[in-house]
């Protein structure tokens, strides 16, 4: 049996030296402060971690994932569609916020600021902002004699609901050389379906100095002769052509085949390929998102844009003359088979002065879904949006471009 004595006053407790116990206490009789962590240890121990802290570092660890994932799942399948939607700013917008909070994180705070940047820097370049109009950036030669004056736009089922008259003076206002039009049919709101229609006589009549084609709903009128055009058929790339290609009762196969229309233009002794685009929405917010319908839609529209755009990028690939491409693509700046097409062309707001250019919905536009790219001896030397005055739910594109000599 043992027995613990208290030692006198002053006395060591038990032998300088042995392992586990303290030293001899102080003359002075003050008991030895308890050792603290040192700010190394606290730092590499999360349990010591303020709670703030350990919020902050789950936030932009989660947002670091979900970034990952987007990029790697972004175009590619149907079902992440949903998660496309919301307007590209957000990709900037909360990175921002995690970078403006990461001086409460301590200790872990310049760790977490530089992911938060890594973060906006991945997001700035999905936001769909544009560089080139901050002041030094820039740098746009001004139009020369002879540039091309462009007007795109998605008249949104022609002047359907509207004054024709006030519809086609405002195409006129534009004084454009070249007219890329979408949507050039009617719209059967009971059998939700295209209507085709022909204005190609009257438009000729109303702008006689242009020529105009068309085919299933694209329309292109140009004031250079046109010396070849032709639809893309989207229609062999189809994954599932059976399934989804013209649908069961359509009598307007077109509107379905070709999305986008290719004019040959004569400019002096040379050629420019004009590209008229309006690839297919993904999903049809009229449906019920719970019904087997939506789904099979989303289905069938994710192989459809998939087909035209690998029609597009084939041709481009094949086309030897200086190409420009315009027109509603349904596509933000953040979707991936519009980063894959953008990464091989010339975005035009390079000749904008807005910092985020944007198209839709033109009461309010948030989203930029219509875009104008160029590629080989093209440049652009102006690009706005035009607004439709009610008439359309998108802005129209003005841009104006030359064709310069090849190096």
């Amino acid at each position: 049996m043992s027995v613990l004595l208290d030692p006198a006053p002053g006395a060591a407790r038990t032998a300088p030296g042995a392992p586990g116990v303290t030293a001899d206490r102080p003359a002075t009789g003050r008991a030895p402060q308890p050792t603290t962590p040192t700010s190394a240890g606290r730092r590499g121990d999360r349990k010591h971690w303020p709670r703030r802290t350990r919020l902050l570092v789950t936030l932009v660890a989660a947002w670091a994932v979900f970034l990952g994932v987007f990029l790697l799942l972004t175009g590619e399948h149907w079902w992440w569609r949903l998660v496309e939607l919301p307007p590209p700013l957000f990709f900037a917008a909360v990175p921002m916020l995690l970078l403006a909070l990461a001086p409460l994180a301590r200790p872990v705070r310049w760790r977490l600021a530089a992911a938060a940047l890594c973060c906006l820097a991945i997001g700035l370049d999905l936001a769909g902002l544009n560089p080139h109009a901050l002041p030094g950036v820039g740098g746009v030669t001004p139009a020369p004699p002879g540039a091309l004056r462009v007007f795109s736009w998605n008249t949104e089922y022609w002047h359907d609901g509207h004054d024709p008259q006030r519809f086609y003076d405002h195409l006129a206002a534009q004084r454009a050389d070249v007219y890329l039009l979408q949507e050039h049919v009617g719209w059967d709101l009971a059998g939700h379906r295209p209507i085709r229609v022909d204005h190609v006589a009257e438009l000729r009549a109303r702008f006689p100095e242009h020529h105009v084609v068309a085919t299933g709903e694209l329309l292109t009128m140009s004031r250079y002769p046109i010396v070849a055009w032709r639809g893309l058929d989207g229609w062999p790339y189809l994954a599932d052509p059976a399934r989804h290609g013209t649908p069961a009762g359509s009598d307007f196969s077109d509107y379905y085949r070709y999305k986008v229309l290719r004019t040959d233009l004569a400019v002096g002794d040379r050629v420019l390929s004009v590209y008229n685009v309006h690839v297919p929405v993904q999903l049809d917010i009229s449906m019920d998102p719970t019904s087997a319908e939506f789904t099979e839609f989303m289905r069938a529209q994710q192989d459809r844009r998939q087909a035209h755009y690998r029609a597009l990028r084939a041709d481009l690939a094949a086309n030897p003359y200086g190409r420009l491409l315009a027109g509603d693509f349904n596509a933000t700046s953040a979707m991936g088979e519009l980063r894959d097409l953008a990464a091989r062309l010339t975005d035009a707001a390079v000749a904008s002065d807005r910092l985020h250019p944007v198209s839709w919905p033109d009461a309010s536009p948030k989203w930029r879904l219509d875009w104008a790219f160029t590629d080989g001896p093209v440049r652009s030397h102006e690009y706005r949006m035009v607004p439709a005055y009610g008439m359309s739910d998108h802005s129209g594109q003005q841009v104006v471009v030359s064709l310069v000599e090849p190096r």
